[in-house]
């Protein structure tokens, strides 16, 4: 069958010859005869000399493109087998970006791992960019990595700003050491926490903190340091110190009513921690974790003080309980006196904690005196 036109001969060629010459080539090897056979078919005697000049074109371009495909296998050999030969090494920008792209793979788990494979893929990236564009020329190259690269950095900054050191203030610190960081608490966590805070209190000696039926529980309040006298009605039940709560108890909804239940009396020089307890619980409501960990830390304070009392009460014969304050320990129980005896008030307590101060000063005069006695001495036996 002839055909009329070099167009339409031309579209049916191109499609076709791909597929002729991948077969001939693996047909024949390299002899070339039956891409020789199929040419020699191909070039049909005609009737005019415009269909032969026509024809005779075609047969041109035909060995034209025979001659480059054949010259493409022969270079990158068969892609089916061993390749016949190898391009040469590419450039070091290349090298150094899988080097790379290599060190990502071996990550570890862990914030730190996350943190090292951002930086090594925009290390990498930013190779192969360059790569693209001083050594390959390539727009489309370049612009993808540096793409990459971006991307990486900003991840890279968002992790190296949370894992900026946290630093809080001595007695903010003391708190996070003693009660949070036990508990794997991170710092961040607990910056959280104390962005609840309200403030930090100052109670003087013998000021009121909370009085019964009169203050309401709309807080949860820490005591830094100092201590202070829970009492009801009047009567002292137990002393709660350094790093124990004073609402412990109203955290957990022990009390029916919004008020206190009991008061809560300075016998020294004391500064209180007070959370908004509201605010605290949003914030933590959101973690389970910190949840569960301010539940037993609460728990565990509430637990302290029952214990007291229970042990305070087990060697009550004929009296009632006061708070021990000779001393700090946690796990001592309270004073036991007699019931005609008055000490157990509020006002005994403070009494016995101004004796107790007043004979440590004077312990204190003393010693100091005697030691500048010891250095006159000295002084006077000092050969001259």
């Amino acid at each position: 069958m002839g055909l009329n036109t070099s167009s339409s001969f031309n579209k049916v060629m191109s499609t076709l010859l791909p597929t002729i010459l991948l077969v001939g080539n693996q047909t024949d090897g390299e002899d070339g005869s039956f891409l020789s056979n199929i040419t020699s078919t191909l070039m049909l005697p005609t009737s005019s000399s415009e269909d032969t000049s026509t024809v005779s074109d075609v047969n041109n371009e035909l060995s034209d493109e025979f001659y480059n495909i054949n010259d493409f296998v022969s270079y990158h050999g068969d892609p089916l087998g061993v390749c016949s030969g190898w391009l040469p090494i590419n450039h070091i920008y290349f090298q150094l970006a899988n080097i790379f792209l290599f060190l990502s793979y071996l990550a570890p788990n862990g914030i730190y791992g996350i943190l090292y494979l951002r930086i090594t893929l925009t290390i990498g990236c930013l190779f192969f960019s360059l790569w693209g564009w001083l050594i390959m020329c390539a727009f489309d190259t370049f612009l993808w990595n540096i793409i990459f690269v971006i991307i990486n950095f900003v991840h890279v900054i968002v992790i190296c700003y949370y894992l900026r050191p946290v630093r809080f203030t001595p007695e903010l610190e003391q708190v996070y050491r003693s009660l949070f960081q036990p508990l794997k608490v991170s710092r961040h966590q607990f910056k959280r926490v104390i962005d609840c805070m309200k403030v930090i209190r100052y109670v003087k000696f013998q000021e009121i903190y909370a009085q019964e039926k009169i203050t309401r529980v709309d807080s949860l309040s820490l005591v830094l340091s100092g201590r202070l006298v829970i009492s009801q009605n009047g009567r002292a039940l137990h002393i709660v110190s350094q790093h124990q709560f004073l609402d412990s108890p109203e955290w957990f909804g022990v009390s029916t009513d919004e008020f206190f239940q009991v008061s809560a009396t300075a016998i020294e020089d004391s500064r209180v921690l007070i959370w908004h307890r509201d605010k605290l619980k949003l914030t933590i409501m959101g973690d389970q974790f910190l949840q569960a960990v301010f539940d037993h830390i609460l728990g565990r304070d509430v637990v302290k003080k029952l214990m007291q009392v229970n042990e305070s009460l087990s060697g009550m014969s004929n009296g009632h309980c006061v708070a021990n304050l000779a001393d700090d320990s946690e796990t001592k129980p309270l004073l036991v006196v007699k019931k005609g005896d008055e000490s157990g008030s509020i006002t005994a307590i403070i009494n016995r904690q101004l004796s107790g101060t007043v004979e440590e000063s004077q312990e204190e005069s003393d010693s100091q005196r005697e030691l500048s006695q010891g250095k006159s001495i000295s002084l006077d036996r000092t050969p001259v």
